[in-house]
């Protein structure tokens, strides 16, 4: 060997430090996602082992030495990951956004954990600006010119946050899906969604909203109080049951949850929002026993239900009955939704038709008995639109002008997914907000945030005010940037059961104020409440007590 050689194998730690920067290059070029996870963690364990071996072989050391190699290579690989992020030559290098963000995700994972994404990025926009850098690759944005080039038609496809939620063994579902074949999917679930298909649920809705205020009556009777978030999880999750599924679900009639499927949804989501910031985390959890258990059970109680609903035929016109294609063999057509395809779209319906609504409903009545004049209103107007009616009659909400308008101002100002999800910079890059995108960039448009930036929302975009939704109001009604208002999301993409959603809010928020005055219980911390609202994708919140009086 040469002194040269000699002298580098004298002092392997060298080695070691080009390995590790060897490392960065290769994977930041080349990210290891889904099932090549583990390969390239058990390569970053096994190089610096390999390197130890080889030199064992030539030139025998002190064992300390070998700690120092090992301690060589990975303070390498991490030091040159740091300051490439923080580093000018970043490609986002000149959006601005607190350090920590910048180096590293895993503090995104304890932000979420805590349930505050929310409040976080409000923070860090009030400080930076409606650009900000949330993550290495990642930026969240509330400039509402942005809405359209990330949500609008030709906007931003959906990337690796929204794939760690994907079973590799299923097919992929509507809520990960892109381009042609997520069109081609929306197109039958809009089949699901049209104006005769939600008439059709209508039976439905109205008996499970019944049941609902017979077992507030009858909760309020027997203990004083009622815990609004409890019943109103209740009542979702037993609508959606029937309208998807054609039941399965008696959370109203018997009044808690037996099998305890409302804690595993929770769970479920939490641990998704979790693994969406680190994707690669997912594939590695399943081989680590319960990291992934949450969401391995929903799964299997999604398809428990799919399978079980295919076995027989519709009952009633429920989604299945228009998805499986039920509707179409009645007039000779082809279905446009294979079996596989269903199963796999089944639990986003549990979590889309069950969660989003009753959180919205939540924060409806929050925001009502927090302010008594609005309510008087809308109760005022529930009585008269209603004065020889029940409130189940749909035909009667469009006269609910105020009820639409302080339902909107809820929306806007707790909206039911505080953050949601990013979209994902396609190969190119993109020219978003001023900025300069490189490809596999994710970008936030968060509503919590959107809606209350004053160039959205003014004046006060941090106050309820439901005026600001009546057309009487033009003033402020011409300041706002509807398109903004991202409660039902936006473009291609957006909620495609917000008809149904609105009308299931509205026939539930009415009835109960047809039969019922509420206020806040006598112990209940009005002023905290909003703290106890976690952000995992959708929201998560503590018990609401409040009083039901009968109506005389």
């Amino acid at each position: 060997m040469s002194p040269t050689t000699d002298n580098i194998y004298a002092h392997p730690e060298f080695l070691a430090v080009i390995l590790g920067l060897t490392n960065h290059l290769f994977f930041n070029r080349y990210e290891p996602f889904g099932r090549t996870v583990p390969y390239a963690i058990a390569v970053l364990f096994i190089e610096p082992v390999l390197l130890c071996l080889v030199q064992a072989y030539i030139s025998p050391i002190q064992w300390p030495r070998y700690l120092i190699v090992y301690g060589a290579f990975y303070t390498s690989l991490l030091s040159s990951i740091i300051l490439y992020r923080i580093s000018p030559i970043h490609p986002l290098a000149k959006v601005p956004g607190p350090t920590m963000h910048k180096i590293s995700k895993l503090w995104s994972v304890w932000i979420c954990w805590q349930g505050r994404q929310h409040t976080e990025f409000k923070a860090m926009h009030d400080k930076y600006g409606p650009v900000v850098r949330t993550g290495p690759n990642e930026i969240s944005i509330i400039d509402p010119s942005a809405v359209d080039d990330v949500l609008g038609k030709g906007g931003l496809p959906k990337g690796k946050y929204y794939l760690a939620r994907q079973d590799e063994r299923a097919p992929s579902n509507l809520l990960t899906l892109n381009g042609e074949k997520h069109k081609a999917r929306r197109q039958v679930w809009n089949r699901g969604f049209n104006s005769d298909a939600v008439v059709e649920y209508g039976d439905i809705l109205a008996e499970t909203t019944m049941q609902l205020v017979e077992g507030i009556q009858a909760r309020s009777e027997s203990q004083g109080e009622v815990d609004l978030t409890t019943w109103f999880n209740y009542f979702s999750f037993d609508f959606m049951a029937k309208f998807v599924f054609g039941g399965g679900s008696d959370l109203l009639t018997t009044g808690e949850d037996k099998k305890g499927i409302l804690e595993l949804l929770e769970h479920h989501m939490m641990t998704g929002a979790l693994v969406a910031h680190i994707p690669w985390f997912f594939y590695l959890g399943e081989r680590i026993p319960g990291a992934t258990q949450a969401t391995l059970k929903m799964r299997a109680f999604a398809m428990e239900w799919a399978t079980k609903r295919l076995s027989r035929s519709a009952e009633t016109k429920d989604l299945w009955y228009h998805l499986t294609g039920e509707a179409t063999r009645e007039t000779g057509e082809q279905p446009q939704m294979a079996v596989k395809e269903v199963i796999a779209d089944a639990l986003m319906a549990i979590v889309a038709g069950a969660d989003t609504t009753s959180v919205a409903l939540t924060n409806f009545f929050y925001l009502m008995l927090k302010h008594p004049e609005d309510y008087r209103r809308v109760q005022e107007e529930i009585d008269r639109v209603y004065a020889d009616a029940d409130a189940t009659d749909v035909s009667k909400q469009s006269g609910l002008k105020y009820l639409s308008a302080c339902l909107d101002e809820s929306l806007r100002l707790l909206p039911p997914g505080l953050t949601g999800g990013p979209r994902q910079v396609p190969q190119g890059g993109r020219m978003i907000a001023g900025y300069f995108l490189p490809a596999g960039t994710q970008v936030y448009l968060p509503p919590y945030v959107m809606h209350r930036n004053p160039e959205c929302f003014s004046p006060r975009p941090d106050d309820f005010e439901p005026s600001r939704w009546l057309n009487s109001n033009p003033d402020v009604w011409d300041r706002h940037n509807k398109k903004a208002f991202l409660s039902f999301s936006y473009g291609p993409a957006n909620c495609v059961g917000r008809k149904l959603a609105r009308q299931e809010m509205l026939m539930a928020i009415s009835s109960m104020m047809q039969r019922f005055e509420f206020t806040f219980a006598k112990e209940f911390d009005w002023e905290h409440w909003p703290k106890t609202m976690e952000d995992f994708f959708t929201t998560s919140r503590g018990p609401m007590k409040v009083i039901a009086r009968r109506k005389l």
